[in-house]
């Protein structure tokens, strides 16, 4: 997923190279920058990229931040971490690591909170993070990165706050649009108001990749097979050290300048309102297919969402003589700004939908073999509903595949295709939701009478909107307690401190009842004794 940025051109990083160029032949620091990250600016496109993304395409605000960032990196020595110079206890202890995969197929940087203290030197954990994160750009160009917080297990002692916002400080000044998400996996409620804080901190677009997560819905952001044991997967790692194999630098990754083909080979596409169209003459209305040449779809007309989890399930089948392969992404395709319609779309297989902020599709890229079939799954976000009015619709479009090597870059098919080629064929789908309890059921039959639900349904449903109120109201009630702050950080900050004295509280009080209830114990026992001696006394006195 990564954060929604605004698109970058060509001549846009040619301007910030050049910028740069300039100053560091005029100006240069006293301490020259390191030649790696030279070597970056002068003959890559990524890093340039990242930092136009991240400041909305703010030249002024990408060159001074690139230049800040360039003077961090030589005095930190961030390119020459290595294990050699890191705390070992720490690097061992596999409370930070790297491994696997999220859906998007970016590396997940584990932190097992539950094995940290917080009596342990920050400035060498943070060496840690970077070294990891460091490693992982050299081992995998430039990537970007997933945060994964496995908090299971942890409680207030380990929970270190002024840890966490170190690691989200040194991503947000030096890491710009490095990370894909942000995942907190079973985080506990008494620390709920700890991650407002660290919510506070991120940069407003930067908070919609925060996703709290569980074993229930963990397989939408991390395939099962990557998952470790103890998410509710079937990997079965244990984190070993192993040290990085380093290799000589390349003397040149992209030349500098590079044609918009090879700079944007790989890029992510967004959805700014300002990025360029695709297929402008299209619209949803009108474009399904009859006819059936490449591509099976199942359902054929509807994509429908199960009204208890809000996800569905599409089928493709290739049903031609030659191989279907697809890539999946999102991209603007209504020439009109004020539109939200995007694009899905990649290899000779492309989905569209109206409604981008509402829906994850996985997966994204692949292959279909003839008479092979590929699920696709679509889950709707938890902030949003289906359109009773049959808005929300997707499109399939599909084309043939030619012969492609291991590793070929399937979305090269779609950039040099002509938009709607007489080769291309579409599927449009209506999204619709399998309610539970409803006024009315569809009609089917065409008779106009629609079928009522079943008490048991209402019921159910009535449950459980009981359940979603208390939890509302409960909430509502921690807000009410705090009044006019000066910040949200501050309004969070107090809330922290008060769940903790709460917890506290209510701890003390757990002790007081428990010492209450063995006292009691304690007299009652002596009671009974004390009764049973004097009885037996009167019995032999009276004989």
């Amino acid at each position: 997923m990564g954060i929604k940025v605004k698109e970058t051109t060509p001549g846009q990083i040619e301007e910030l190279r050049e910028r740069f160029n300039s100053k560091y032949a005029s100006s240069p620091p006293a301490d020259p920058f390191h030649p790696t990250d030279i070597d970056r600016i002068r003959n890559d496109h990524v890093w340039l990229q990242r930092f136009l993304e991240m400041y909305d395409l703010d030249m002024d605000a990408a060159f001074n931040k690139l230049w800040e960032t360039c003077t961090w990196r030589k005095s930190y020595g961030a390119n020459d971490l290595d294990e050699s110079n890191l705390n070992q206890e720490y690097l061992k202890e596999g409370s930070v690591f790297v491994h696997s995969t999220d859906e998007d197929g970016k590396p997940l940087l584990v932190f097992r909170v539950r094995l940290h203290s917080k009596s342990k030197n920050l400035d060498e954990l943070i060496r840690i993070v970077v070294y990891w994160v460091e490693r992982t750009q050299r081992e995998q160009h430039m990537t970007q990165i997933t945060i994964f917080f496995d908090m299971s297990g942890t409680g207030l002692a380990t929970m270190d706050l002024d840890f966490v916002k170190r690691i989200v400080e040194t991503f947000k000044q030096y890491y710009p649009n490095t990370l894909n998400y942000i995942l907190v996996f079973e985080l506990a409620w008494v620390l709920n108001a700890a991650f407002k804080v660290v919510k506070a901190l991120l940069p407003p677009k930067a908070v919609e990749i925060l996703k709290m997560i569980s074993k229930k819905d963990i397989t939408q952001y991390v395939p099962k097979d990557n998952c470790l044991v103890s998410w509710g997967g079937s990997d079965n790692y244990e984190f070993s050290f192993v040290p990085e194999a380093r290799k000589a630098a390349p003397t040149s990754l992209v030349p500098a300048n590079a044609g918009d083909d090879e700079q944007f080979a790989d890029r992510k596409v967004t959805f700014a309102n300002t990025a360029p169209t695709v297929l402008v003459n299209s619209t949803i209305k009108g474009m399904h297919t009859p006819t059936e040449g490449m591509l099976r779809v199942d359902p054929k007309d509807f994509v429908d969402f199960n009204a208890k989890n809000a996800d569905a399930l599409l089928s493709l089948r290739a049903i031609s003589a030659s191989p279907v392969a697809y890539k999946v992404y999102y991209r603007v395709c209504n020439p009109k700004p004020p539109s939200t319609s995007i694009l899905t779309r990649g290899g000779p297989f492309q989905i569209q939908t109206t409604s981008p902020e509402k829906f994850r599709v996985r997966p994204r890229c692949g292959v279909i073999q003839p008479d092979q079939t590929v699920s696709i799954n679509i889950w709707l976000k938890s902030e949003f509903q289906i359109s009773s009015e049959n808005k929300d619709k997707f499109l399939v479009m599909a084309m043939p595949a030619p012969p492609m090597e291991c590793g070929a870059d399937i979305a090269e098919l779609w950039r040099n295709k002509a938009c709607l080629p007489d080769d291309v064929e579409q599927h449009r789908l209506v999204c619709r939701l399998d309610s539970l309890c409803t006024q009315t059921s569809v009609d089917t039959s065409g008779t106009g009478k629609g079928k009522k639900p079943s008490k048991t349904d209402c019921k159910s449903g009535a449950v459980s909107s009981i359940k979603l109120s208390a939890s509302q109201l409960v909430q509502s009630w921690f807000l009410l307690l705090f009044q006019k702050p000066k910040s949200p950080a501050d309004a969070n900050t107090r809330q922290l401190a008060f769940i903790q004295n709460l917890q506290y509280v209510t701890l003390f009080l757990m002790l007081v009842l428990f010492a209450g209830f063995g006292y009691l114990m304690y007299i009652q026992l002596t009671s009974s004794s004390c009764g049973a001696k004097s009885t037996a006394y009167s019995c032999l006195k009276r004989k």
